[in-house]
């Protein structure tokens, strides 16, 4: 649980460092979290950064309502102005690295591990497998795109909605489908 009186100090610190953290946010492992300037963590958004590494945000990162980062044994670095739009989660178990200026919509799932399924035992019993996700600066991810564990997405990226990224996307590539493949590039 979170102490009450670790989040108001942690609020009014990042406030005076010219943070906007609402008191509604949830926020776990205080001491995980660093916080450039001008960052803004809005009411019922989640930052969870109780395991090392923890998460990092740029300057002017956004985390939007109902937002999850989880930071997980990978961590999660977020790059300048990165804006994390409602109902979007960020698992940092395998390790999330997100360069600047990069637009993340509304529900997007970044996913750095997944689960083995061998036959022999059940799938809950099985480790999971942690990979490290790469997302360039300047990228789009669209509403409710899944990026799986292990995926490097070059800058200038635009990931469709509904899109699932499992494969590598080239700089300035236009992603779309189940599985993602390259429609076109930007111009």
């Amino acid at each position: 649980d979170v102490n009450p009186i670790k989040h108001l100090l942690f609020i009014l610190r990042q406030r005076a460092a010219g943070n906007r953290v609402s008191f509604s946010a949830y926020v776990k492992g205080h001491e995980g979290i660093r916080l450039g300037r001008g960052c803004k963590i809005h009411a019922d958004a989640s930052v969870d950064a109780s395991r090392s590494p923890g998460v990092v945000f740029g300057d002017k990162v956004t985390l939007n309502r109902y937002a999850y980062v989880q930071g997980g044994n990978g961590g999660v670095r977020l790059g300048d102005r990165v804006e994390v739009n409602n109902f979007s989660i960020i698992n940092g178990t395998g390790g999330v690295d997100i360069g600047s200026d990069t637009l993340i919509g509304p529900g997007v799932r970044i996913i750095s591990y997944q689960h083995r399924h061998a036959r022999n035992a059940t799938i809950r019993s099985q480790p999971v497998i942690a990979a490290p996700i790469t997302i360039g600066s300047d990228c789009w991810l669209g509403a409710n795109c899944v990026i799986l564990a292990g995926v490097t997405i070059g800058n200038g990226a635009v990931i469709a909605a509904g899109a699932v990224v499992r494969e590598p996307v080239p700089d300035h590539a236009v992603v779309a489908g189940v599985p993602a493949t390259v429609r076109k590039f930007r111009e």
